[in-house]
Formats: structure tokens, sequence, C-alpha cells
């Protein structure tokens, strides 16, 4: 008795239909993917954008109690005020134009502390290019 199992040879052969299916079910699985991704991202950004806020509000109020006291609106006014004046735009671009360096010899200054060891700091930053934290300082040029 010999008889050929014609139906297990046509279903190990996947039809068209069935790979367009198959293709589309890896799309859709990609497609949720990126959209996870993306998610996590946005999420991400948000919550370094509320720490931000925060931190630089509670700097506000930590000089300026006084502002704790007043509504949203009048918060507003008062922080469009202050940067429409000369003194607070040229001090807002004083502060963006500094390079790293000067920057942190700046703030240094401005909260009272060693100005040299913020510059060696900040300069040990800026050369970290890895997540091991050791710092990779310029080379010495050769001449």
């Amino acid at each position: 008795m010999s008889t050929t199992n014609t139906s297990t040879a046509t279903r190990t052969t996947k039809t068209a239909e069935e790979k367009v299916a198959i293709k589309d079910a890896k799309i859709l699985q990609l497609q949720n993917e990126k959209k996870k991704i993306l998610q996590q991202q946005r999420d991400k950004d948000r919550k370094e954008r509320t720490s931000r806020l925060c931190r630089r509000h509670g700097l506000i109020e930590k000089f300026m109690p006084d502002l704790i006291n007043i509504t949203d609106d009048q918060f507003e006014v008062f922080i469009r005020t202050w940067m429409n004046t000369n003194n607070g735009r040229s001090k807002l671009a004083e502060i963006i134009s500094k390079g790293a360096e000067a920057s942190a010899a700046y703030i240094a200054k401005c909260r009272g502390e060693d100005v040299e060891k913020a510059k060696a700091e900040e300069i040990e930053a800026h050369y970290t290019n890895d997540n091991s934290g050791s710092a990779k300082p310029p080379q010495a040029e050769q001449s």
C-alpha cells in the first residue's frame, strides 16, 4: 500500500497569501515596537523637562521667596518684565555665549566656590567620552 501524502506536501509549501500574511504580521510587530520606542523617548523627554522645570523654579523661589505668594499670571509678568530689560537679556546672552570652561568658572564664582577646581572638573567632564568615567584629556601637540 503505497499512498503518497499529497496534503502534507502542499501544507509545507506556503501559498503567496500565507507569506504575505506572515510579512504583514511582522510589519505590524515592528510598527508596534517603533511606537513603543517613540513613547519611551517622549516619556524620558517629559521627565527630563519636568525635572528641569522643578529644579529651576526651586532655585528662583530659593533666592526670591516672595514669588511663592504670587499667581501664575503675576509670575509670567515678572519673568517677561525681567527678560525685557537690557540687563536680563545681556546676562542671559553672556551666560549662553561662554564656553564650557568659562561658564563653569563664572558659575563657581557666583556661588563663591573654588574657580580653578570648577574649571578642572568642567574640563574633565568635557573630555570624558566613555561610560567608564575615565577622563580623556586633550593630547599634547607633537612637534
